[in-house]
């Protein structure tokens, strides 16, 4: 059997229409042995009431404690909003030794649609 690494990404993280949150330093040296990820990902409704759309994507560095930046050819990893709770998002990312989380909360400007977030990354 192959070991699956499992990181707790974002643990009850509000959002707000337009605000996003980025993960700590994920190091996949050691976790991506096989390259299979995906990411387990919850929302429920916010402080006013009603809950928004927040969609994960990821950036990377050869780095460390570089600059992390979107792939070009980056897609989302997955959406989580109204219509879907909770879900789990498998994603194939360029190769690299460290990555970042992005949830991005969307709605700019839209009152009243916050979201509470949480979300763990599997690796295998």
């Amino acid at each position: 059997m192959a070991r699956i690494t499992t990181t707790t990404i974002f643990k009850n993280q509000s959002l707000s229409a337009g605000n996003s949150a980025t993960s700590g330093i994920i190091d996949l040296r050691y976790a991506a042995n096989k390259g299979f990820f995906s990411l387990a990902a919850r929302s429920a409704s916010g402080t006013a009431g009603t809950m928004g759309t927040t969609v994960y994507t990821y950036k990377e560095c050869s780095l460390e404690k570089g600059n992390y930046i979107s792939p070009c050819a980056a897609v989302a990893i997955g959406t989580n909003g109204t219509g879907c709770t909770s879900s789990v998002f498998t994603f194939e990312p360029e190769l690299a030794p460290f990555m970042k989380i992005v949830a991005t909360q969307t709605g700019s400007g839209t009152a009243g649609k916050d979201s509470v977030i949480s979300a763990e990354l599997h690796i295998q």
